[in-house]
């Protein structure tokens, strides 16, 4: 399971050939990772590669010293390291430890458990199971290798205590087991990690790391070392956007802390949340805000509600920045401006979460030309005159400042279909208010040459290929850059 990449690979390297292991696995394509909520004891490291043939994310455990014990706390460093490395066989590629040496690991491992409390309801119930691994431990033999090898590398317990142990995993009870744990834990004290009032201060850390982990709603547990990302998914309608934002999320959110956004819906904040309440009721009571203009440049903006009758007002919203009705005009860029300071709000958010280390992916990203899809909406007009003039001047001025406060993406991947295309599975998709061809030729014109400042890493996907064709590539391309 663990060559196939179903579970982790632990791999023990003498000390002074970590730095060639590290090598080995950066030559193959693997991340340094790190826990996100919990500890990263000294000795223990994670990586993480991506298999070329399956796409599946590959966890090595790479371990310099025999850390283990408890399961919750690792709580005893274990003088083994040279018993495991010398004493070997090979089972396929690998070089595993020979039977006698994991024996005396296995052994000495779950009597500290037996003697954890929040391990023996784990422990406890395994014990048919762990009669079976210790018979193919013994392998039909008696325990002398097993008991030259404890002499030598872990004398501290004796020879009859750890024969009573290996006794009571194949016949006995648990209260035998337990009361055993308890003399090979004291046996042990002089290797164990923490004092007592250390190890509760320990568990105490485990539990609000893990308090963390759920009120943050995010079961990834580890980061890249190199650190977070934000990455964006752009292109026009129909493209597969949604698509590839939910597959690559579910594909890096099994080891790793991933969030999703949606720049092109950000949700209210509290300085507009009022102002989204009270938009409809001013269409509603004034018949001049109900203009086509308006309604376009509402549904272009984000809510994607537009009905077969205001698409076309969204292809001549295009124009709206640039002409002066009014009141209209004004709640125009008032919204505008709304719009551009939730989009801001959003993705300063996510730039900071990025930088404390998670993924980030985005749904759409704002691009620097004025009147795209997701970008700013306002230009200034230098000849206008008057309040309304100056008003609206200011608007535009503060939407696009507040577009240029927007972190850039650290990866872009813009994906490309033809018209036609996009066109075709717009027909396909199951959903209200369906856009016409006429819509989606519009918007896939709009972003065809997205671009923004500071955006080094953008890579153009073909999304004409089949689905399972995209993502490889896409994972490819994020996974490289990462």
């Amino acid at each position: 399971e663990a060559t196939a990449g179903r579970t982790d690979l632990d791999l023990l390297v003498e000390r002074g050939a970590v730095s060639r292991a590290v090598g080995v696995l950066a030559d193959a394509g693997f991340r340094e990772a790190v826990s996100r909520w919990g500890e990263d004891p000294p000795g223990i490291r994670h990586y993480y590669g991506m298999d070329p043939e399956t796409r599946r994310l590959v966890h090595v455990h790479l371990f310099s010293r025999v850390l283990t014990g408890e399961s919750f706390v690792k709580s005893h460093l274990l003088p083994l390291e040279t018993m495991l490395l010398e004493n070997t066989q090979r089972v396929g590629p690998l070089r595993v430890a020979a039977k006698p040496a994991e024996l005396v690991l296995f052994t000495l491992r779950l009597y500290i458990k037996y003697g954890s409390p929040l391990d023996l309801l784990i422990v406890g119930r395994q014990g048919a199971g762990l009669r079976e691994e210790v018979h193919w431990l013994r392998d039909g033999e008696d325990l002398s290798r097993s008991l030259a090898l404890l002499r030598e590398h872990c004398p501290v317990v004796e020879e009859g205590l750890f024969v009573r142990c290996v006794e009571a995993l194949e016949r006995g009870s648990l209260l035998r087991r337990v009361q055993l744990a308890w003399q090979v834990r004291r046996r042990l004290s002089v290797y164990a990690q923490r004092t007592f009032p250390q190890r509760l201060l320990a568990y105490l850390r485990m539990l609000w790391a893990e308090a963390q982990r759920r009120l943050a709603g995010k079961p990834g547990g580890k980061v890249l070392a190199a650190g977070g990302a934000v990455i964006a998914v752009v292109g026009a309608d129909a493209t597969g956007k949604s698509t590839i934002v939910a597959e690559t999320a579910r594909w890096l959110g099994g080891p790793f802390a991933v969030r999703t956004v949606h720049a092109g819906k950000p949700p209210a904040t509290w300085l507009t949340a009022p102002l989204n309440l009270l938009l409809p009721l001013m269409r509603r009571r004034a018949s001049s805000l109900r203009t086509n203009r308006l309604e376009g440049h509402l549904a272009a903006d984000g809510d994607e509600r537009a009905s077969a009758g205001d698409e076309r007002a969204s292809a001549e919203d295009e124009r709206a920045p640039d002409r002066d009705r009014g009141l209209a005009a004004l709640v125009y860029a008032v919204r505008a401006v709304a719009v551009a300071w939730d989009r801001r709000s959003l993705l300063v958010r996510a730039r900071r979460r990025a930088a404390r280390g998670e993924m980030i992916i985005s749904d759409r990203y704002p691009s620097d030309t004025i009147g795209v899809m997701d970008s700013p909406r306002l230009r200034e007009r230098p000849g206008s005159r008057g309040l309304a003039g100056a008003l609206g001047n200011w608007l535009a001025r503060l939407e696009a400042r507040l577009y240029r406060e927007i972190p850039p993406p650290d990866i872009v991947l813009r994906l490309h279909v033809s018209v036609e295309t996009a066109q075709r599975r717009n027909r396909e998709r199951v959903k209200p208010g369906k856009e016409s061809d006429a819509y989606v030729e519009s918007r896939h014109r709009q972003t065809r040459a997205w671009h923004r400042a500071g955006a080094r890493r953008i890579y153009d996907i073909d999304a004409e290929q089949s689905l399972a064709d995209t993502l490889r590539d896409v994972q490819q391309r994020i996974w490289d850059a990462l």
